[in-house]
């Protein structure tokens, strides 16, 4: 039987193989400070304690049925009422997941990866494939979670109900986001399947990808407190379970989610949808766990 001395180097070391010797980590000082995950590499960013506006009012849900008529007020229903919403202070990552640090993951844990998507894995590109699951595995591995629905929102419009990340403008006026553009209509015509009214396009926008771009290539986009790709690119996985009536009577701090429904909540939309909606700091979508799709990634937070 070993001495003491041996038996605490064994719990030492199970300790540094399980991450769990990375020291605790603090609160930011301040709104978008910068920190590193050491369990991934992951830059994070800090969303200070506070209150916000989460959802849209139904003049927001009026007018964007008026503006595009593509829309309809009973969809958009799911994100009313508005209400203030109180989080304690977190981290979130400033990107989605990458393909290099998911491969990681799936190395550490003897995973496989998931199936590529057509172009290929890309180390620099959000990882995408991926289920609920694997999400919330690979954030827990990470030492964190999958955001809540009001962490993502809250990262990605900070306090003044911005429509979205940049700000109020649509279409972009500059690159900020990777959307459904001219680059897809130019160099994926095939994809021309996925909208049955033609190429799924924002008219007079090219960011220059026809598909997916590396995670965290547009600054001009981030939100107020440095996150990059929170609109388009990829669809991103919340921690939350999905329900259409869920904000009229969901808790007003730190608001978990509904405790039961079979779907998972999905923010941000992707290169590949077909109009402004998604890409709304607002807007919910939903779809199983278990569910794997070339436009699906995630990113992670970490609670101090």
């Amino acid at each position: 039987m070993p001495g003491r001395s041996g038996i605490i180097l064994s719990v030492l070391a199970a300790l540094a193989v399980s991450g769990c010797s990375e020291r605790p980590l603090g609160p930011g000082s301040k709104a978008g400070q910068v920190a590193v995950n050491r369990a991934d590499g992951a830059r994070m960013v800090w969303v200070p304690a506070g209150e916000f506006a989460m959802g849209s009012t139904a003049e927001d849900v009026a007018r964007l049925v008026r503006v595009n008529p593509r829309l309809n007020a009973e969809s958009l229903a799911c994100e009313m009422p508005r209400r203030k919403v109180y989080l304690d202070g977190y981290w979130i990552y400033r990107t989605e997941v990458t393909v290099a640090q998911y491969r990681r993951f799936c190395e550490a844990t003897d995973r496989p990866m998931p199936n590529p998507p057509d172009w290929g894995w890309k180390d620099n590109h959000p990882v995408v494939n991926v289920s609920w699951d694997d999400a919330a595995a690979y954030a827990a591995w990470a030492g964190g979670s999958l955001p809540t629905e009001a962490q993502w929102e809250k990262a990605a419009r900070g306090t003044d109900a911005r429509a979205y990340p940049w700000g109020e403008d649509w279409p972009p006026k500059a690159r900020v986001a990777n959307l459904p553009d001219a680059a897809l209509a130019s160099r994926a015509p095939e994809l021309a399947q996925w909208n049955d009214l033609g190429y799924p396009v924002v008219k007079g926008y090219d960011d220059g990808f026809a598909q997916a771009a590396p995670a965290g290539s547009f600054r001009a986009g981030a939100s107020p407190y440095g996150c990059r790709d929170m609109a388009g690119n990829v669809w991103e996985w919340c921690a939350d379970r999905y329900s259409a009536t869920c904000y009229a009577k969901a808790p007003l701090k730190n608001p978990p989610g509904p405790s039961t429904g079979g779907m998972r909540v999905l923010r941000g939309g992707s290169w590949l949808n077909d109009d402004d909606g998604p890409f709304r700091c607002a807007n919910r979508d939903h779809f199983y766990p278990d569910y794997r799709h070339f436009t699906y990634g995630f990113r992670c937070v970490r609670n101090p």
